[in-house]
């Protein structure tokens, strides 16, 4: 009976995720570049890193992290923008089936233009700031294989929140937005971390 029940509920997960599938979302795939990453002046005292999610019309949405200084009049300055993805049109297709494909850490354009829906901001200092940096650049060796479940957005976004001491939703299977919403509730106010 447990081996039918087991089966029963493979073959309906199967079927959800093909229906759901082929709603996923748009058609049209965005290049993935690598992530911006651009050094910082010697004179620059003030880092943060923002956790960005977005909404996308008919799919499930992106997470991402952008890097940056603040200069002495107050002006924000992005430094690196990164995010984790399917790497090609084909794998961006079949991810949407639940199926394990190659994934990219990089960064699309509209990572870089867009407006996110969803934002979570904290300070840096300087050490903290470059081990991050240290931190993402490893990533990218590691990080090789996206999952839409188990290893996502959500998750690379958590991985860089946990490396700077947030405490981070347990559950990374939810639309990007709702995470990173839950990431900033998990971590209000925001604080210096050192």
């Amino acid at each position: 009976m447990a081996r039918f029940v087991s089966k029963a509920w493979l073959v309906s997960g199967l079927g959800l995720l093909l229906v759901t599938g082929a709603e996923a979302g748009p058609d049209t795939y965005e290049p993935t570049y690598p992530p911006r990453i651009i050094a910082v002046p010697e004179t620059v005292r003030s880092f943060y890193v923002e956790f960005r999610a977005r909404n996308e019309v008919g799919g499930f949405g992106h997470s991402y992290a952008t890097l940056g200084t603040i200069d002495a009049s107050g002006q924000r300055h992005e430094t690196v923008v990164v995010g984790f993805m399917p790497k090609s049109a084909d794998d961006n297709f079949w991810s949407k089936f639940g199926l394990p494909v190659t994934g990219l850490v990089g960064a699309t354009r509209s990572d870089l233009v867009r407006r996110p829906d969803a934002r979570f901001r904290i300070a840096l200092n300087r050490p903290a700031y470059f081990q991050l940096v240290s931190e993402i650049r490893s990533l990218r060796k590691s990080w090789t294989h996206y999952e839409l479940v188990a290893h996502n957005c959500n998750n690379f976004v958590s991985e860089i929140a946990n490396s700077v001491g947030l405490r981070t939703p347990l559950i990374t299977a939810q639309y990007p937005v709702s995470y990173v919403a839950e990431l900033r509730a998990l971590n209000a106010p925001a604080i210096t971390r050192n």
